[in-house]
């Protein structure tokens, strides 16, 4: 009995902490109740513990924000220690060689993480931003991902329902296995105001023992979408990442 009450325990603090994220990074006390479900006095002990576990901290304005401590322990993961510090210095070179939005993505529960970017002033205005979630089949970089996992995962995927943000999205399963085989036969992906009215994508994958681990690319506007320049100067990009990646094991 004691063991599930624990794990009861364990499940809503997860759940409370899964209430930030991208464009929510302070919530009060009701805030978080309303988000996790969980009744507000059960809600006011776990985030009692978490605040002192210093996995989130109070502020003056009594809102509650993520702490240090989990900031430290999520640079222990391999993505943050690794993956993040073997690509920095070449995707900065990316963006100056560019000029455009860059970003470097890998594959999470079902969605693209993005693990980084780097963007300017002549940059387009992008939904995307470090540590949020977008759709696999709307993003460059999350074709990528999709493209180069195995055909069952591949299936699984498209059995579910496809996102439109757009109108030019591609919400057909017939479709999108099509573009998911050019992406894999070409060796990158292109998406044209799939995500973002306006704005085009080409990215590649970065691979590292013989499997894609992430993928780099690039958000431009449309009228600057120069195929040919942008897939040599991602390929470069992408193999110093895995050169570095290798170097560091």
């Amino acid at each position: 009995m004691r063991n599930f009450h624990e794990m009861e325990v364990l499940d809503r603090a997860m759940t409370i902490l899964g209430c930030f994220g991208p464009g929510v990074s302070a919530l009060t006390l009701t805030e978080l109740s309303a988000r996790s479900a969980l009744p507000l006095s059960s809600c006011h002990r776990i985030v009692a513990s978490l605040v002192s576990g210093g996995f989130l901290q109070r502020g003056e304005d009594r809102r509650y924000r993520v702490g240090t401590k989990l900031w430290v322990v999520a640079q222990q993961s391999p993505l943050s220690d690794r993956l993040r510090e073997s690509a920095l210095p070449a995707l900065a070179r990316l963006y100056e060689e560019t000029g455009e939005n860059v970003t470097l993505a890998v594959l999470d529960r079902g969605q693209a993480l993005y693990v980084e970017r780097l963007m300017g002033e002549r940059s387009i205005p992008t939904v995307s931003r470090a540590g949020a979630h977008l759709p696999l089949h709307t993003t460059g970089v999350g074709k990528v991902l999709l493209a180069y996992q195995s055909a069952d995962a591949i299936e699984r995927y498209l059995a579910e329902p496809l996102a439109r943000p757009t109108r030019d999205s591609i919400d057909r399963p017939e479709a999108l296995r099509r573009d998911l085989t050019e992406v894999r036969t070409r060796g990158y992906s292109i998406t044209r105001q799939e995500m973002t009215e306006g704005s085009g994508s080409i990215a590649v994958p970065v691979t590292h023992n013989g499997q894609c681990v992430a993928a780099v690319g690039v958000i431009v506007h449309l009228a600057r979408l120069d195929v040919n320049r942008l897939v040599g100067t991602l390929n470069r990009a992408a193999s110093s990442i895995a050169t570095e990646l290798e170097r560091l094991e």
